[in-house]
This record gives structure tokens, sequence and C-alpha cells, in this order.
């Protein structure tokens, strides 16, 4: 059964519009792009049920763009000196803030794209052409829930024969190390089950088949072409000049003009695609009930 909006399409359309949004969001360094780009991916992953925390977000942004100015002192803006002797110059602190929106972004669309990108369809999208990263993708994918799950039941278990954590902070330091042997323990032994069936199974050897339940319809390749048009047109409007943004010296950038424009807004619409398809199906859904 298909999902909403872009949770919808072909596994491979999925992967081809976050290769597209994270190589332009970890590759520039225009203000303009990140911003864009940090707003409807938190935009979208509210929506997709991502916890966003604004406190941790906020702090993390902090911190990184805080680091640059105390080691890079290049720039030609003077806005005092550290007590080493050593400038600290407007352009180190914009630099930082634009490090610190990129790291934002990035990690905004991945949590996006852990949400999107399951293990099954990971399996679809690498099980022929590399199934043992497939394989290792969708470990690592449920790997913290089945954690949290299975710690929530050792210590359920542990309770229910007297055996829970208690006393001061020793004898509780000592009980969480107690449950978290047991959770690798069991963790371990449930790894090597899963690749003794699997290899039981044939999986990975050449020439056996891979069954999906995805096929690549016309509103999939109709999303390809819209993604690498818009790809492509962003790829040729950087080597154009116009997404430039420069921090050192001094801060200089192409200015708004013909060219940027339109890349701008090629980029909104490929950012706040996401959040356009799924509006767009709750509209049809309303108004078909």
């Amino acid at each position: 059964m298909r999902g909403r909006g872009l949770a919808g399409l072909h596994p491979g359309v999925c992967g081809a519009y976050f290769l597209a949004v994270l190589g332009v969001t970890v590759t520039t360094f225009h203000p303009v792009l990140l911003a864009l780009s940090l707003a409807c991916g938190l935009v979208w992953g509210r929506r997709l049920g991502c916890r966003f925390h604004p406190a941790a977000l906020a702090a993390a942004g902090a911190a990184a763009a805080a680091v640059n100015p105390l080691f890079s002192h290049r720039g030609s803006t003077i806005l005092g000196y550290f007590p080493g002797g050593n400038p600290l110059t407007l352009e180190s602190i914009l630099f930082g803030c634009g490090a610190a929106l990129m790291l934002l972004s990035a990690v905004v669309w991945c949590a996006c794209l852990s949400r999107v990108m399951t293990a099954d369809r990971w399996m679809c999208l690498l099980g022929r052409g590399a199934p043992v990263l497939s394989l290792l993708l969708s470990m690592i994918l449920r790997f913290v829930p089945r954690f949290r799950r299975r710690l929530g039941e050792i210590r359920a278990a542990r309770r229910a024969i007297g055996r829970a954590p208690a006393g001061g902070p020793l004898h509780r330091a000592a009980g969480g190390m107690r449950e978290l042997s047991i959770l690798f323990t069991w963790s371990l032994e449930g790894a090597v089950d899963t690749g003794d069936s699997m290899r039981a199974r044939g999986y990975g050897l050449p020439g056996r088949s891979s069954y999906t339940t995805w096929c690549l319809e016309r509103r999939d390749r109709a999303a390809l072409a819209l993604i690498a048009g818009a790809a492509g047109y962003l790829l040729l409007m950087g080597l154009q000049g116009a997404l430039d943004w420069r921090y050192y010296p001094s801060v200089a950038w192409g200015g708004l003009d013909l060219w940027s424009l339109p890349a701008f807004g090629v980029w909104l619409g490929v950012c706040a695609a996401p959040i356009w398809l799924e509006r767009r199906e709750e509209r049809a859904w309303k108004s078909a009930g």
C-alpha cells in the first residue's frame, strides 16, 4: 500500500530526492539556500513525526557557530582581540553561522531520511546490486528501536522477579551494567541468528532473484525527471556563479539577478515538494470523504 506524499513513491525516487537535497545542502555555504533547506526540513520532519527539540538544535547550532572564531582568525573586519592576541573577525563569525546552518540542515534532513527510507525500501533499492550493504543498512535502521524495546523487556522481567536495581548510586549503576550486558548478549545472538537465516536462504548469492512489491509507475518516472531536471539546473547555476557566497577575506556574493532568483525558487520548490504533496493528498482525501 502506498504511503503519503513522497513516502508513497518508489524507493528509487525517494533515494534520488534525498541525494539531491543533501548533496546541495552539504556542498553550499549560501545562507539563503541553507535557511530554506532547514525551514522546509523542520516542517516536513514534524509532519513525519520526527521529534526536534528546539533547545537541543539551538545549542548544537550555537556550539558549531562558536567553534570557528576560536580557531580561524581570517577576515578583514576585526571586531576585537582574544587574550592571546589573535583577532576576532566578523567573517569568522559569519562563516561559523553558515557552518551551523549546514550542520543543522543536514541533521534535520537525515532525520527525515530515516523516517522515509525504511528497511524494506533499502532492501528494494540495494537488494540486487549490493545485498550485503542493504542488509547492513536494514539492521542499522532497526538497531535503536529494537535496543530500546529489548531494554524495556529486560527491565520489566527483572522487576517481575524482584531483581530491579535499587539502593544507592553504585548499586543502581551495577544493575544498569548488568542489564546492558544482557542486552548486548541478546543482540549479538540475534545478529548471528539473522546472518545464519539469510545465509540458509541463499541471500546474496549470484543469480538469486529479489522479490519486491515496488515498481516504477508513471508518476515515479515523472518525479525522477523533475528531480533530475531541478538538480541539473541548480548545478548549472552553481557553475555559472549565481549561487556563490564568499566569507573570506570579506563577505561577498553574486547578488539577486535573473540568474539567482529562479535558482532560489527552484530550490524552494525542491525542499517544499514533500510538504506540498502531503497537503495535496490530504485535501483530496477530505474532498472525497
